[in-house]
């Protein structure tokens, strides 16, 4: 869901700073168009999934056959998105939520504007400028406590699949338990837009370069956690700076791994994934000499990620620092 969130447009904070910076967002009044309509009515949608999915699951509300049912019809929903069909979206959405409520008694959530901020202590809009032409929004969750706390704190570099942005792992992918189980771990979350990430090291670099700037920083608890196309850009990153990374854990994607000195990796397949099957993710870690393969029966390809966030993050609790 490209740029899905951004109907609350933010502008870009570009002070002429040279050098690599994180800069606060300022908030621009954006003109609204039919296209910019119907992807803020798909996000309320999403955000609507989000949170009944979330709700039930955590309840242990949702049975075999309804997690199928809905996963299904879920991802049917991303083919209608990326086919430019938003109203047939929408409406697959919003059919599974109803199901889910009946399924599981969790009422419907209503959602009726995209969220400005989360409700985690310490979310900001960043910016972070790698060079001139390059300036990469992201969401950054440094809980106020941990970094009073002046202990050297771990980072949690999370990346997006295609068509999402940087507030995917914020205000949704399971509620944003990403970031809360983060803070619990004593973690920045740093949540930016992906497509950079997969072209180059470069703004990894430069992100780490500002956050030891900026923050007291362990780097040698510096992990990476990707979903869809985010996972091949963690595996990238594994690939081409094995030594600065802890552990990796690609969510519904990822790809092989072999370079020497690769970081500890975990793939977690959806068993019902059509976009990005099982078996691919499978091959992925058994094609990794540091990898470990798991995965989610009767989860999809966008649904899983709270599951699938959950194990990850227990997981890298489980990493010894490198």
């Amino acid at each position: 869901m490209r740029r899905t969130f951004l109907s609350v447009a933010v502008a870009l904070a570009i002070i002429g700073v040279h050098q690599p910076a994180l800069m606060a967002q300022g908030t621009a009044s954006g003109v609204s168009t039919p296209a910019s309509e119907a992807r803020e009515a798909l996000a309320r949608a999403y955000l609507r999934m989000d949170r009944a999915y979330a709700a039930a699951d955590s309840l242990g509300r949702i049975s075999d056959s309804t997690r199928m049912r809905v996963n299904r019809t879920f991802d049917r929903a991303t083919f209608s998105f990326f086919g430019g069909r938003f109203a047939a979206a929408v409406a697959a959405i919003d059919s599974s939520v109803q199901l889910l409520a009946v399924a599981s008694g969790v009422p419907s959530p209503s959602v009726t504007a995209v969220p400005a901020l989360s409700a985690f202590p310490g979310d900001s809009r960043r910016s972070l400028r790698v060079r001139d032409d390059l300036i990469i929004p992201m969401r950054v969750v440094a809980a106020p406590a941990l970094v009073a706390s002046k202990r050297p704190l771990g980072v949690l570099l999370a990346l997006h699949g295609a068509g999402g942005d940087e507030n995917m792992f914020v205000d949704a992918y399971g509620q944003g338990i990403a970031a809360r189980l983060a803070a619990e771990q004593g973690l920045v979350l740093v949540s930016p837009t992906t497509t950079p990430f997969v072209q180059s090291a470069e703004p990894f670099d430069s992100l780490l370069a500002v956050l030891r700037r900026e923050l007291r920083i362990d780097t040698t608890r510096v992990f990476v956690m990707g979903h869809s196309m985010g996972a091949g850009a963690a595996a990238s990153l594994a690939r081409a700076r094995p030594s600065h990374i802890a552990a990796v854990v690609c969510l519904a994607g990822g790809a092989s791994v072999s370079v020497p000195g690769a970081p500890p990796m975990l793939f977690i397949g959806a068993a019902l994934d059509p976009i990005i099957p099982a078996a691919r993710v499978r091959a992925a870690a058994e094609g990794t000499p540091t990898g470990r393969y798991e995965e989610l029966a009767g989860e999809g390809h966008t649904l899983m990620v709270r599951r699938g966030v959950l194990r990850g993050l227990a997981w890298l609790a489980e990493q010894r620092p490198r």
